[in-house]
C-alpha cells in the first residue's frame, strides 16, 4: 500500500506505513489488527497501578488526520461504514481513562480552525491546543489559556512529513511557531536527546524512543508535576504544536518520555502528581506490555549507534 494519498484540496493523508493506517478504518481490518481484549487488560492494569499510587491519569489517543477531516477519502476508499479505529475502541471498551479528542477537534474544524496542516500528519498548534483543552477537561483541571494566546509567534514555510518529491505541484505549507517564555526552563535532557541535538539529528527515527526531558515553569498556574509518556505529538522539543510545550507552559514541572510502553519503576521514582499517556491512533495495532526500562534502552541505543553519553 502506498504511504500517502492525495485528498481534496491537495491535502495529503497517511494511509500506509508500518501500521497500514487505512485498513484500520474498516471493520474487518480493525478486528484483524487491533487486539481489543489486550487493550482492555492493559488499561485495567494501568488503572490499577495509578490508583494504587494515588496518581490521576489518562490514556490519550492522538487522532489521525484521516479521522478529523478525511471523510471524503475514507468514503471513496472504504465506503460509508468507515469508522476511526480510536472510535471503535472507545465504543467497545468505554474505559474512564481512555481519552479520544476527535469530537472536540472536529467541532473546532467546523468552526473554521485548521486542525492539521495540508502536508503534515501532525496537528497544528491550534489542533494541539484543542487536544490539550480536551485533556484538561477530562482531568478536571482548570487552565487559563490567555498566556498561551499572548505568546509571540512567527510563520515558517516548509513541506511537512507527508510531502514526497513527486508532489511537485504542492507548495510548502505555512506553519506557526510560538516562542516559549524564558521562565520555562529545561532541567534535564537525557543522553539520547543530547546526542540528537549535538549531531543535528532531530528526525532520526532511531533516536526517538527513549528521549527524556524535564521542564520547570516558575510562573506556572498549575502547581502539579506532570509526567507525559508520548510520541511525536508530544515530543521533547519546546514547540507550540506539541503537548509537551503546552504542559510546560501551564504546569510547575513536566517530564516527557518518548515511549508508548511504560517504565513503571521510573514513574515510581518521579512520583508525579498526574500522568498522561499519549499515543497515535494508528499505534493501536501494538498493545504495550509496560515493561519498558528507560535506562537500559538508552544504553542499548548509545552502544548500537556508537554514541558517547555526553
Amino acid at each position: 500500500m502506498q504511504r500517502v494519498m492525495r485528498g481534496l484540496g491537495d491535502r495529503l493523508y497517511l494511509v500506509g506505513g508500518s501500521n497500514e493506517v487505512l485498513r484500520l478504518y474498516d471493520e474487518a481490518g480493525f478486528t484483524a489488527n487491533v487486539n481489543v481484549e489486550a487493550w482492555h487488560a492493559r488499561l485495567a492494569a494501568r488503572h490499577a497501578f495509578f490508583a494504587a499510587a494515588g496518581i490521576p491519569w489518562c490514556q490519550v489517543l492522538a487522532p489521525e488526520k484521516l479521522s478529523i477531516d478525511g471523510d471524503a477519502l475514507l468514503t471513496a476508499e472504504i465506503g460509508p461504514a468507515a469508522l476511526p479505529p480510536g472510535q471503535r475502541l472507545v465504543e467497545r471498551l468505554n474505559h474512564p481513562a481512555l481519552v479520544y479528542p476527535r469530537p472536540w477537534l472536529r467541532r473546532q474544524l467546523a468552526a473554521g480552525h485548521e486542525m492539521y496542516a495540508d502536508t503534515d500528519s501532525h496537528w497544528t498548534p491550534v489542533g494541539a491546543l484543542a487536544a490539550f483543552q480536551w485533556l484538561m477537561r477530562h482531568l478536571g483541571m482548570a487552565v487559563d489559556y490567555a498566556p498561551y494566546l499572548a505568546l509571540e509567534s512567527e510563520t515558517l514555510e516548509y513541506h511537512g512529513d507527508l510531502w514526497e518529491p513527486h508532489f511537485t505541484d504542492i507548495p510548502p505549507g505555512r506553519f506557526i511557531r510560538k516562542r516559549i517564555p524564558a521562565h520555562v526552563e529545561r532541567l534535564h535532557a537525557n543522553p539520547i536527546v543530547r546526542a540528537k541535538e549535538r549531531l543535528g539529528l532531530p528526525n532520526d527515527m532511531g533516536l526517538h524512543v527513549g528521549s527524556h526531558v524535564a521542564y520547570r515553569n516558575a510562573h506556572a498556574e498549575r502547581p502539579e508535576r506532570l509526567l507525559l509518556f508520548g510520541s511525536s505529538f508530544s515530543d521533547h522539543r519546546a514547540e507550540c504544536g506539541l503537548l509537551t510545550f503546552l504542559a510546560a507552559l501551564h504546569f510547575r514541572e513536566v517530564h516527557f518520555v518518548w515511549s508508548a510502553d511504560l517504565d513503571l519503576d521510573l514513574i515510581g521514582r518521579i512520583a508525579p502528581d498526574v500522568a498522561v499517556v499519549e499515543m497515535p491512533e494508528r499505534f493501536l495495532t501494538t498493545c504495550p506490555a509496560d515493561q519498558f526500562d528507560l535506562a537500559a534502552h538508552v544504553a542499548k541505543v548509545l552502544e548500537r549507534r556508537g554514541l558517547e553519553p555526553g
